[in-house]
């Protein structure tokens, strides 16, 4: 077999002859004459109809008709003041301005058909609008004195004028259609050159395709195939870095070594919602942006990057030293973090990233590229889990926690579904006389024998979705058990439900809430729904909606925990509430501190001005519950009222004068 980097036999064939220098100039010299052929072809065509187009124009057309509406004006001003029986004053300058505008008309009209070539039917036009111009015009010299007569003649110069115009349209219509034609027959010339243009480009492309070095582009094309199967069975495509297979080879070939090694993992935060957002091309872009970074850290480290799919990257470093680790992650967080622009648009751009070495593997476990990528993806998900944009070291704790909280996860809802949650309540109270009005309702587990408090598991339920069903079984047994009561007692006691944000993205809760107040018959008024501020409203048009719904059944709106500094200013200014619960940070200070009288005080006074009720939470001490009431608030709850406490001990707690105070009437 002759080998494909030889050179071609001499053998005098037509394909050599093309393959010359010589043959390649005459090539070249053949399609810039045809190129030249077929412009000059073109360019004639397109004078041509340059001067056709010029026969007709628009604003002699739009002359002609603009005129009759002229003309119009002018006989309805007239033929007003004949009914009249003369001219008023507001007439009279109508008149004139409906016959300047005439005029203006047809002088214009005038000096545009001397731009081209003058019609007979223009002309006459031209004369008519002057005839009716001057009848016009003596009878507004005269002062209009008869006013019959004025119509008269107006009609009769007006219908004369119209005709005229009528012809000259129709003049330029017949025009129009010529034009028309002549373009068709310019398009048709056109398409032939173009035809003929490109068949003799294909026939050229096609000699050229056949004729030149045959065997030097199969070799090329060879090699350039073995290339792309080996880059696609190692490399990303997209980012061109290394791919997982590459990735996890020479990691493997590393721990095979047993040499310093750190692995860190990276993730583009909310990279679906950028996608989703901007389109498929920016992220692809964040993609690109993301791996360069990347890999100019890893390299200068003397490691390597790889992108393991979706948004997920690795970055393999040769060393165990911790402060240097720390350095590069965080200089990694600080060159990915702030906006980057994509096609004239700013994109809010941030990584999570997981860290791990050899070393703490070692600790417990066998090396293996498998167990060191487990761990790091740990120390990853505690990174996103925390607020994202920072970097997590693996421990053996960290390890722990995403274990209870995968242990959570799985053995949660059948903790809803078989009622092992339990509802406690916490009164809310009238601070002048302390007596009970309400309660709100609190939840916690009693998880393998022991209660667990609900900062250990509403988290949890939050981030994976849960909280719906946890916050529904939470709301039926509340308005279920505060229902019972008062329809012993005859007793009007309310009860306060949270609800996670994450409800007010679907009217699903608004039916839950219609649901648990049928089933009860506990009176709308006697349900407040307190909104939470755990995970931020993503569609606030949505949320209001919802919210809106919600006290059209008659529901109260509690804003709980302002003061928290989350969003609480935007859901004031956004939503439709009826109480103001203060948290418990405003108060702690509140007998020692004039900034915080101050703050509290500020926020009593807009929740006043914004006729809402105010419920002031963390109460400890009767100092502070004195102090509060000189301020000028009515309502609290804490623990000097009453700790939380099973729903069914609190109810039964109530004295006398308790349940007075809530009686109906």
């Amino acid at each position: 077999m002759r080998r494909l980097t030889g050179k071609y036999p001499n053998n005098g064939s037509v394909a050599d002859a093309f393959a010359s220098r010589g043959g390649l100039a005459i090539a070249v010299a053949l399609l810039m004459a045809i190129c030249v052929w077929a412009v000059q072809t073109v360019e004639q065509s397109v004078s041509q109809l340059e001067r056709d187009q010029r026969v007709f124009t628009d604003r002699q057309l739009r002359n002609g008709f603009v005129a009759m509406s002229d003309i119009q004006r002018v006989l309805l001003v007239a033929k007003e003041a004949k009914v009249a029986g003369r001219f008023s004053d507001a007439q009279k300058a109508d008149f004139v301005e409906a016959v300047d505008i005439l005029f203006v008309r047809k002088d214009n009209f005038e000096r545009v058909l001397k731009v081209g070539d003058t019609l007979v039917s223009a002309e006459s036009a031209v004369a008519a609008l002057n005839a009716l111009i001057d009848i016009a015009d003596q009878a507004i010299a005269s002062n209009y004195t008869d006013v019959d007569a004025l119509v008269d003649a107006l009609l009769t110069a007006s219908a004369e004028a119209r005709e005229h115009l009528v012809l000259f349209l129709d003049d330029m219509d017949r025009t129009q259609s010529a034009v028309l034609r002549n373009q068709s027959k310019a398009v048709a010339e056109q398409r032939t050159v173009v035809l003929a243009s490109l068949a003799a480009l294909t026939l050229l492309a096609v000699l050229a395709m056949v004729f030149l070095r045959r065997e030097v582009a199969a070799r090329r094309a060879r090699e350039k195939a073995e290339r792309d199967v080996q880059f696609l069975a190692y490399f990303d495509q997209l980012t061109q870095l290394p791919n997982r297979t590459q990735f996890q080879d020479r990691l493997e070939r590393r721990l095979s070594k047993s040499t310093p090694t750190a692995l860190l993992f990276v993730d583009v935060d909310a990279f679906k919602a950028i996608n989703d957002t901007h389109g498929h091309g920016a992220g692809d872009a964040i993609l690109k942006h993301v791996a360069n970074v990347l890999a100019q850290k890893a390299e200068r480290a003397r490691g390597f990057a790889a992108r393991l799919g979706g948004d997920e990257f690795a970055v393999v470093l040769p060393t165990e030293h911790m402060a240097q680790l720390k350095q590069t992650c965080g200089d990694i967080l600080e060159t990915l973090s702030g906006g980057y622009r994509y096609d004239g648009e700013e994109i809010s751009l941030s990584v999570s990233i997981g860290l791990s070495t050899l070393t703490q593997l070692g600790e417990t476990r066998a090396p293996s590229v498998d167990a060191l990528c487990r761990v790091t993806d740990f120390a990853l998900y505690a990174s996103k889990s925390n607020g994202r944009k920072q970097f997590t070291l693996y421990d053996n704790a960290l390890e722990q926690r995403f274990l209870q909280r995968r242990a959570i996860i799985e053995e949660l809802p059948a903790a809803i579904q078989n009622e092992d949650l339990l509802v406690y309540f916490q009164p809310k109270v009238a601070l002048k006389g302390g007596l009970t009005y309400g309660f709100e309702a609190l939840v916690r587990w009693k998880r393998h024998g022991t209660l667990m408090p609900p900062d250990e598991f509403i988290g949890v339920a939050e981030e994976s979705g849960l909280i719906l069903e946890l916050d529904r079984a939470v709301l039926f047994t509340a308005v279920k058990l505060i229902a019972r009561y008062n329809q012993a007692y005859r007793a009007a006691f309310s009860v306060s439900v949270n609800l996670s944000a994450l409800h007010f993205s679907s009217p699903r809760i608004v039916a839950w809430i219609e649901q648990a107040l049928a089933t009860s018959e506990l009176e709308a008024r006697l349900l407040t729904v307190e909104i939470t501020e755990t995970v931020e409203m993503s569609d606030w048009k949505q949320a209001r909606d919802i919210i809106a719904r919600i006290r059209a059944l008659g529901v109260r709106i509690s804003i709980d925990d302002f003061g928290t500094g989350y969003s609480s200013l935007s859901y004031l200014r956004t939503t439709s509430a009826d109480e103001l619960k203060i948290d418990r940070s405003l108060v702690e200070k509140v007998e020692t501190s004039d900034k915080a009288r101050f703050l509290l005080d500020a926020v009593l006074d807009m929740a006043n001005n914004l006729e809402l009720e105010v419920v002031v939470e963390g109460i400890e001490t009767a100092e502070q519950a004195q102090t509060l009431m000189e301020m000028g608030a009515d309502f609290g709850q804490g623990f000097l009222y009453g700790r939380p406490v099973p729903a069914e001990d609190a109810l039964a707690a109530l004295s006398h004068s308790q349940a007075s105070f809530g009686k109906v009437g």
